[in-house]
This record gives structure tokens, sequence and C-alpha cells, in this order.
């Protein structure tokens, strides 16, 4: 900053000696108009960064719609931890759809007997116990229930994958085509229960053959 300061001096004593203008032995202000361009010029603060935090999405929990199809509802979570936010959606999850969400017709195959309960957290991957009550789903019920389970975890930022326990021991889970797996289950696995399914396009009638002349 000295040096722009002496550069700005040596200006002005140029100015001052070559414009005719006199120079005493007092030093004196010098009227704005007659500064060379640019050198009175303030340099602008420097911008501070935005510090704004980023802008989530909503956590989640998935209720079975029309025609078996899973349909999200987003939850207020509480917590500061992504475990606790975690923790706090499955507690939603178990309480099933509220009551406009039944004035809706969304249901839940999770039964209000089932428990479920975050035993870890890594990696991005949460591990979740599942209290399961005589008479669980099975089939196609089964399915559909992992798959709300899996899609409403990985609702939450920073749940990538889901393994699943049942009261304490891994278990193999079933995917949308019902075969099992021991690994861990990403949203994408069952991305087909949140599309609606196609509808075959009507036939058109076939032409009735002309009677025989």
């Amino acid at each position: 900053m000295s040096r722009w300061r002496g550069l700005a001096a040596v200006g002005l004593t140029l100015c001052v000696g070559g414009c005719g203008v006199p120079v005493g032995d007092e030093p004196r202000a010098i009227p704005s108009s007659e500064v060379p361009y640019g050198l009175a010029d303030r340099t602008p603060a420097p911008t501070a960064p935005s510090t704004a935090a980023p802008v989530e999405s909503p956590s989640q929990i998935f209720l079975v719609g029309a025609d078996e199809v899973l349909v999200g509802r987003p939850r207020e979570v509480d917590g500061t931890t992504v475990r606790q936010r975690l923790a706090d959606l499955l507690a939603q999850l178990e309480a099933g759809p509220s009551a406009a969400e039944q004035e809706e017709e969304l249901s839940s195959v999770l039964t209000p007997e089932v428990r479920l309960l975050l035993t870890d957290l890594s990696q991005r991957t949460a591990t979740i116990d599942i209290s399961l009550p005589s008479g669980a789903p099975s089939g196609g019920a089964s399915r559909r229930a992992v798959a709300q389970l899996v899609l409403t975890a990985t609702s939450v930022t920073g749940v990538d994958a889901v393994r699943l326990t049942i009261d304490g021991d891994p278990v193999e889970a079933p995917l949308p085509t019902g075969e099992l797996t021991s690994a861990p289950l990403t949203a994408r696995d069952y991305a087909v229960f949140v599309t609606a399914p196609e509808v075959p396009p009507a036939r058109s009638p076939s032409a009735v053959p002309a009677a025989p002349s």
C-alpha cells in the first residue's frame, strides 16, 4: 500500500509542477478537480464470502398409495446429527400416515406393532433392526415393506444405504424381483415402487371382414 501512496504522491507533484500551480512551503489540499483521474479512487472493500448453509432436501416417509405405488411425504425431523434425525424419522414411519394422509387413502404395510431401531450408522450405511410381530407381511407385501423402509431412511441427507437385521440377526432382504440379497440396500434398488405401472395401450377393434358377395 505504501508503494501505491508513493506513486500517487509523485503523480501529484508532477501535476502540480507541470500544471503551473504555485508551490508553497506549507502543504495544502488539492481540489479533487485537479487530481489526475483515478488517483483519488478508493479501493473497494472485498466482499465477504457467503456463509449461508446449503439447503437440504426434506426428509420423507414413504407410504402406499393408489396402485400400490409408494408416495413420499415430507416430515420435520429433530436432531443435530444424521443419526438423531434418522432415528426420529424411523419413529415417524412407525407411527404411519397422519389423519390427513389417511383421507388421501395412503397406508403403510408396516403394522403399528413393528418396531424399527437404528443400531449403527457408519460410512453412510444405516443398520436398522426390525422387531416383527406374528403375522408379518410376506411375498409382495414384504418387498413393499422393505422398500418403504429403505426409501424412507435414504431420504435423510448423509444416508446412502441400509442393512437390515431382525431381532439382532442379519437377514437377506428381498429385492423387487423377489431375489434375496445380503448387500446394502439403496433407493435405486426400490425405485420401481415409486413408479406407476404402465397401462397397456388400448387395442383397436379388429376390422370386421366383409361378407362375401
